[in-house]
C-alpha cells in the first residue's frame, strides 16, 4: 500500500511541476536553494561538515539549473545580467564550501531572497513584449517583459 502511494505521489508531483507556470517554477527553485543553503549555514555553524557540504551542493545544483535555463536571445540584457549574477553566486558557493564560510552563504541567501521576491512580484498573465491594456481595455504603451531564467 505504501509503495502504491509513493508511486502515485511521484506521478502527482511530476504532473504538478509540469503544469505550473514558469514564474512559479523559478520561485520554487529559489525557495529550494534558499532552504538548502540555510541548512548548510546552520550545519557549518554546528560543525557538521558532511551535511553542510551536502546542502551546499544541493543549493549550487539549483543555481546551476537556473543558469542553464536562461534564454539569452529572448531575455537580452536582463538575462545576461542574471547569467553574471548566477555565475557569481555559483562561485561564492564553491568558496563557501571550501572555506566553510557562513558569511558567504548568508550573503548568497540574501541575494536569492531578493531575486525570489522580484520574480514573485511579476504578473504571470502578461506576455513578453506585448502591450497590455489598462482597466479600461486601452493600451497605454506599457510593455511587459517576460524573461526566462
Amino acid at each position: 500500500m505504501a509503495q502504491g502511494y509513493r508511486q502515485y505521489s511521484k506521478v502527482y508531483q511530476k504532473a504538478a511541476v509540469s503544469t505550473v507556470d514558469q514564474r512559479k517554477l523559478i520561485v520554487l527553485l529559489y525557495d529550494g536553494a534558499i532552504k538548502f543553503l540555510t541548512i548548510a549555514v546552520n550545519k557549518i555553524e554546528s560543525g557538521d561538515s558532511y551535511e553542510a557540504h551536502t546542502n551546499l551542493v544541493r543549493g549550487k545544483s539549483i543555481v546551476a539549473e537556473l543558469l542553464a535555463s536562461l534564454n539569452l536571445e529572448q531575455g537580452g540584457e536582463i538575462a545576461a545580467n542574471l547569467q553574471r549574477l548566477y555565475a557569481y553566486i555559483f562561485s561564492e558557493l564553491i568558496d563557501a564550501n571550501i572555506e566553510r564560510n557562513t558569511s558567504r552563504g548568508e550573503s548568497v541567501i540574501e541575494m536569492l531572497k531578493d531575486l525570489r521576491d522580484a520574480w514573485k512580484s511579476l504578473e504571470p498573465s502578461k506576455s513578453a513584449g506585448q502591450e497590455q491594456p489598462d482597466a479600461s481595455g486601452q493600451n497605454r504603451g506599457v510593455r511587459k517583459i517576460n524573461v526566462r531564467g
